[in-house]
């Protein structure tokens, strides 16, 4: 869930300047070796940092977001690093960029249809359940944002709701194995997960 509108983040994406910047988060660039090849999706994709960063590496990426100025500001990105931006209708290859807006509060992922899942900087428990069943058998989460120790910076969220408690990421994803989990209060206070879904025969 976020804290602002839809229209409040056309009006923050719409400044000249990348909000969160051009370059993905520095987790998912540690752990990309370690996730598998195909398709991936970036729940609540922004300005397109993570989504264009993937489709760079050879996935197939589709970028949710619901501000039509995110949507815009994350293809205007793509054509810098050289990635296609392809319709909804259109086949969607290695390497190329789907971008759909739509509000995740009503969205429906569709299941097992994901090698790879990013969320970062975004927080809807509802979604949960959902983000395990989107997974395919080997597929990996990589998700991080804010937890309730954020409240000691002046930045950032400042209602519970889009803070996590301590430990509460690690046990949010419970059919999935993990691989990796942290926990940072050094500047910024955040909780990183990277979970893979059990391959099943």
């Amino acid at each position: 869930m976020s804290l602002l509108t839809r229209e409040e983040w056309d009006e923050r994406y719409r400044r000249p300047d990348y909000w969160a910047g051009r370059e993905p988060i520095s987790f998912l660039c540690q752990v990309l070796p370690m996730l598998p090849s195909g398709r991936a999706l970036d729940i609540a994709s922004g300005e397109g940092r993570n989504a264009v960063f993937l489709a760079q590496h050879g996935w197939q990426v589709t970028g949710i977001e619901r501000s039509a100025a995110g949507i815009e500001k994350a293809a205007a990105l793509a054509a810098t690093r050289g990635v296609r931006v392809v319709a909804e209708s259109e086949a969607h290859a290695a390497g190329c960029l789907r971008l759909v807006q739509a509000d995740l509060e009503q969205y429906e992922l569709p299941a097992r249809a994901f090698d790879v899942v990013t969320v970062s900087y975004y927080l809807q428990r509802s979604l949960f359940p959902a983000i395990q069943r989107a997974l395919r058998p080997g597929g990996a989460l990589v998700y991080e944002t804010y937890t309730i120790q954020q409240l000691e910076y002046p930045h950032g969220p400042r209602s519970p709701e889009h803070l996590l408690q301590p430990g509460e990421l690690r046990d949010a994803f419970p059919d999935l194995e993990i691989l990796f989990y942290a926990e940072s209060n050094a500047g910024k206070a955040t909780a990183s997960l990277l979970a893979r879904k059990p391959k099943r025969p």
